[in-house]
């Protein structure tokens, strides 16, 4: 699914280089969970600029679900990153005027899909964040927690095969925060391969893997929660 492969990216800022990764390697798997952690510049998000294709590394490979990234034009670049990858924020970026429902369907509109099918796939995104109740609310009427589920809808209505998750629970209260979690946990289940960079290290440790960024580095890399293996098949027939 994704292969991180000796990346590094650096800027020029004027005339000093800033390297804000180094060497960072790691691949993950269909329905693998990844929290990144680290302090502020670490590089949390640069990395995860480049694993949305919203930037590309300066030395390295980067490959996606077979696709080297750094070999695609601007136009390949933004095809993959609409169709394979969800984006959720720290700010849910909702329109303020717009229903539930209609924040969820315009990606949709925007790829130009039919009303019908609009309505459809946004409906069965907001039940399986459960919000099947709550879809003529604007996002006003909703809690900061609702709000987030409406973003995370969004995120899956083009049905990606990655979800990167930018501190998501940042702004909720702690009970929210592991609504949002349990949320991630079922779409995990169900083949999604979740990214989220966060500061709670109490919501880390619910992942599959977390790595620790420190300077550019990839300082730990460990397995609070091991994905579970598939049943082998062949004892017990």
């Amino acid at each position: 699914m994704i292969s991180v492969e000796d990346v590094g990216r650096t800027y020029l800022m004027g005339p000093s280089r800033v390297e804000a990764l180094r060497g960072v390697t790691f691949s993950l798997a269909p329905g693998d969970f990844l929290a990144i952690c680290g302090p502020s510049g670490s590089g949390k998000s640069t990395l995860m600029n480049i694993l949305g294709c919203l930037d590309r590394p300066t030395t390295g490979r980067y490959v996606l679900e077979g696709v080297e990234v750094d070999s695609l034009d601007d136009d390949a670049l933004a095809t993959l990153r609409n169709g394979r990858i969800g984006f959720v924020f720290q700010t849910f970026n909702l329109l303020p005027r717009m229903t539930a429902l209609r924040n969820v369907e315009l990606p949709m509109i925007y790829g130009g899909l039919p009303r019908e099918d609009r309505r459809r796939r946004a409906l069965e995104a907001l039940a399986a964040v459960g919000l099947e109740g709550r879809i003529t609310h604007c996002p006003s009427e909703l809690s900061g927690g609702e709000q987030q589920r409406v973003a995370v809808a969004r995120a899956l209505v083009n049905r990606p095969a990655i979800i990167l998750a930018d501190e998501p629970t940042g702004n909720l209260d702690s009970r929210a925060g592991q609504d949002i979690v349990a949320v991630f946990h079922r779409l995990v289940d169900s083949g999604v391969t979740l990214i989220m960079v966060t500061h709670n290290s109490r919501l880390a440790e619910q992942a599959h893997r977390v790595i620790h960024l420190e300077d550019g580095r990839m300082v730990s890399d460990s397995a609070p929660h091991p994905r579970p293996l598939p049943p082998s098949g062949g004892e017990g027939k």
